[in-house]
């Protein structure tokens, strides 16, 4: 049986959230725009009225000066961004198959030397109540254990969006991430690669969610399913795991594409955290606001009277 969890630690500030991980120039076939999970959730983070604090690093360059000024312009403070004058500024190639996005991210840039001691301390200074990172700023040792010294200088529950991205993970990154995870989140397809990872006989997908719940000892793991929409599964009363699932949202208007859809869900599930909903709100509710995200170009609106409508629906954004 799993042992109960604070959602919130007593040392913490319930709005406070930490982003751990790359910042990076999405090179899309439009053109360039800001990108990389932790940027975008940061982004969706203030636009929800929480006070998020990003932990990357940037090269002393064109690009980081751009991200800067998109960060301040999102409302998300720059005390946790790093300078690098040695390393450029992350990018990735994006390139579309149909609504669909893939990635190509090169190697040696700022965020994979992101300072553990310098990161820490921010994060222990901010307080937060939930922290959340991903994989691809684990795939060099320094990041990694960067990574590693920021969970250990706070109390704050710990989400990750495994965000799996070919070449740049192995089994033991992703047993790793798994581990130090209180709630995760990861695509349909990446729970298809866990399993292979793991060496697992299970295809079916709410006895695969539940047993990685219970070898991870996870109060949640959330599946994305793209049109299918999505699923959870929750540790309940002793050793039961519980599982809800949802079908896809259908706002109004067509699929323009889905580039940060992912993101858009990680973010509403970050607010339910640090809001204490329970998991089947933070599953409604995510696959909803991903749902609108796809019906936008890019990852994350350039209105925030775009979020107006989901902070009315949720009940706005008091503690």
């Amino acid at each position: 049986m799993r042992p109960p969890r604070a959602l919130r630690p007593s040392s913490s500030s319930p709005s406070r959230v930490c982003l751990f991980g790359e910042a990076l120039v999405d090179e899309m076939p439009t053109g360039p725009v800001p990108g990389g999970a932790p940027l975008n959730v940061a982004a969706h983070a203030a636009a929800f009225g929480l006070e998020p604090l990003l932990l990357t690093r940037l090269g002393a360059d064109e690009a980081g000066a751009s991200l800067r000024a998109c960060l301040a312009a999102a409302g998300v403070p720059t005390d946790g961004v790093q300078e690098d004058v040695l390393k450029p500024t992350g990018r990735a190639v994006v390139s579309l198959r149909g609504a669909v996005p893939r990635f190509e991210i090169p190697a040696g840039t700022a965020f994979d030397a992101i300072d553990g001691a310098v990161a820490a301390l921010a994060a222990e200074a901010w307080r937060p109540s939930v922290v959340a990172f991903g994989t691809i700023a684990q795939r060099e040792p320094a990041s990694r254990a960067a990574l590693h010294e920021v969970l250990s200088a706070t109390e704050a529950v710990c989400l990750a969006d495994l965000n799996l991205r070919a070449p740049w993970y192995d089994g033991s990154v992703v047993c790793r991430a798994l581990a130090a995870a209180d709630v995760v989140k990861v695509s349909d397809e990446e729970l298809a690669e866990v399993r292979r990872l793991l060496s697992l006989p299970l295809h079916d997908l709410e006895a695969l969610s539940a047993y990685v719940v219970r070898r991870f000892d996870l109060m949640a793991l959330y599946v994305t399913r793209g049109a299918k929409g999505a699923c959870v599964a929750t540790w309940g009363d002793g050793d039961v795991v519980t599982f809800a699932e949802v079908p896809a949202a259908s706002p109004g208007g067509a699929v323009v594409d889905t580039v940060g859809a992912g993101d858009a869900f990680t973010a509403t599930v970050l607010l339910g955290l640090a809001r204490n909903w329970t998991a089947e709100e933070s599953l409604r509710r995510g696959v909803g606001f991903a749902g609108a995200v796809t019906r936008i170009s890019g990852a994350v609106p350039s209105d925030r009277d775009f979020y107006v409508p989901f902070l009315e629906e949720w009940g706005g954004i008091a503690a």
